[in-house]
């Protein structure tokens, strides 16, 4: 019991310097935190819907088309953000390292939970968006926190899993850029998952940004209720994958401060 109270306690002490240490140095602070996702809406809408013309199938203006960019951006995002950051997590962190009581798996929890904070700021975001382009907002948005939480599996899988590669091969770092790119065009964030062609549906079936970027779109813009059913095999499965990459990664720790 006290064991699980001192960890609470240091997770919530790592997560709030976390957020603020984002944007600590800079003028606007935490408006960055709304700033930032904006601007990349305004970036991306320009670009897809106003140059290159991309149009969305039932769709009939930018502003909606906006929307739909912006709820597949904000998992893209968390997903990006987790990946991008992860590699430099050990590294970055020499004297955590050498502390042998130090549990280093929780850098990866609070990790992905100050991107998932971020991502729930972009809700709000999302939120009053739609407010003012459609005046109404249907009750099963109120689901898409629960949409999120089912990404923190598959999140932390990740970032343990790129941590404590990124400790003995930095080129590590270079790779996840990469990584990320790909997945900004394999996944349904400027078009939908139906317009993919028939020979190349293998990018749906094991890029595990669909569903959640599908299911966000399906509780927040069209009021339809999530599929629990599917939320729940997506938390189970990467689960017990992240599960299996923990020891992974407890297993290469015993290494981690020979290298740094």
């Amino acid at each position: 019991m006290k064991q699980a109270t001192h960890s609470g306690f240091l997770f919530r002490q790592l997560l709030a310097r976390e957020l603020a240490a984002k944007y600590k140095s800079t003028t606007l602070g935490v408006f960055w935190y709304i700033a930032q996702p904006l601007l990349m809406l305004a970036v991306y809408t320009a670009v897809f819907s106003g140059i290159f013309k991309v149009r969305w199938p039932g769709v009939e203006n930018s502003a909606t088309f906006a929307l739909m960019l912006f709820a597949g951006l904000i998992i893209f995002n968390l997903f990006s953000e987790v990946l991008t950051t992860s590699p430099g997590l050990i590294t970055g962190q020499p004297n955590y390292v050498k502390k042998v009581v130090f549990p280093l798996e929780i850098l990866s929890v609070v990790r992905v939970a100050a991107a998932v904070v971020t991502a729930l700021i972009s809700l709000i975001v999302l939120f009053a968006a739609q407010w003012l382009v459609t005046g109404h907002i249907g009750p099963w948005f109120l689901a898409a926190p629960v949409i999120l939480a089912s990404l923190f599996p598959l999140l932390l899988a990740i970032s343990w899993l790129v941590a404590s590669f990124g400790v003995y091969l930095r080129d590590v770092g270079q790779l996840v850029g990469l990584v990320a790119s790909v997945f900004l065009f394999i996944s349904p964030i400027f078009f939908p998952a139906t317009a993919i062609p028939a020979e190349m549906r293998f990018l749906v079936e094991f890029n595990p940004l669909v569903a959640p970027i599908e299911q966000l779109r399906a509780v927040t813009l069209r009021d339809v209720a999530p599929d629990l059913v599917g939320l729940f095999y997506h938390f189970a499965i990467w689960s017990v994958v992240a599960f299996l990459v923990l020891k992974v990664f407890r297993r290469l720790a015993k290494g981690f401060a020979d290298v740094i």
